[in-house]
């Protein structure tokens, strides 16, 4: 009996080191593993602000799946002049306008997510006070058409091919864009409007009282921004794409949404305003 009962211990005793064993063989395991990669990033922005949402997205959005990353900014550079630098891979990561022709290039990557959820392809339009009554006339796109005013936009930008399919009159900047504000002002220029993106023209109209929120009309069209790389960062796409995805399942992406944009949006009255619809760009 005695030499059963040690036995008996013995086997507990086993079991206990066994296991004990393999704890510390899994831990040591976990602890040798390496850690994940840090993306290197190198962003271009404008201190005026206008970046703040989508670089808090994409910063939050990968510590929410615990991806290590380093980001060192470039500022205050034109906007086609970041194009370019991005294309030529002084930096590597740039937000815009979802684009055929950006899509296309063999130097660009697009991240496959929209940043915006379509919201800047709803357009308001900033104008001048003494236009009011023209644009209170108008009720479908000719309508819009018939006034002969002329929407703004800078040189390239995606938007000149919907307003061109749809027939509208437009005025491209090729100059820096914050120069067109006092242009449309100034009513001798040859630029009367700009259709801008619910997330960003009340911000505007703060910075630019000279101008006004135009209080009637809501024109729609199938755009988002989206993150681009350059081709030598490619390998952070699919990193950056779980990432936002995960932002969107766990609703960071509609809280960073509303905390950015939610109190400007709905001061804008949206669901009081005349939609008017215009097609895509045609390619």
């Amino acid at each position: 009996m005695q030499l059963i009962l040690q036995t008996g211990h013995y086997h507990v005793n086993m079991r206990f080191i066994c296991f004990f064993a393999s704890t510390l063989l899994i831990s040591a395991s976990a602890l040798s593993a390496p850690a994940a990669a840090p993306l290197e990033l190198r962003i271009a922005v404008v201190s005026d602000g206008r970046a703040a949402y989508f670089v808090r997205l994409l910063e939050e959005s990968l510590k929410l799946i615990h991806q290590p990353y380093h980001i060192d900014y470039v500022k205050d550079i034109p906007a086609r002049r970041m194009w370019w630098m991005l294309e030529q891979g002084d930096i590597n990561l740039f937000y815009g306008m979802q684009s055929p022709e950006k899509d296309s290039s063999k130097q660009l990557v697009r991240v496959r997510n929209g940043l915006s959820n379509g919201l800047i392809g709803q357009r308001v339009l900033l104008i001048r006070p003494a236009d009011a009554k023209a644009f209170a006339q108008v009720h479908t796109v000719n309508d819009l058409k018939r006034t002969g005013l002329t929407a703004g936009f800078g040189a390239g930008w995606g938007d000149t091919k919907v307003w061109k399919a749809a027939g509208l009159p437009l005025y491209e900047h090729a100059a820096p864009w914050n120069t067109i504000y006092a242009m449309v002002a100034a009513q001798n220029r040859n630029v009367d409007y700009l259709p801008r993106g619910v997330i960003e023209v009340m911000e505007e109209a703060r910075s630019h009282p000279e101008l006004v929120v135009e209080p009637h009309l809501l024109i729609e069209y199938r755009a988002d921004f989206a993150f681009y790389l350059n081709v030598s960062a490619a390998r952070y796409r699919p990193i950056i794409e779980r990432a936002l995805k995960e932002a969107e399942t766990t609703g960071l992406k509609a809280r960073l949404i509303d905390e950015a944009f939610g109190a400007d949006i709905k001061a804008l009255n949206l669901n009081r305003r005349l939609r008017l619809r215009l097609a895509a760009s045609p390619d």
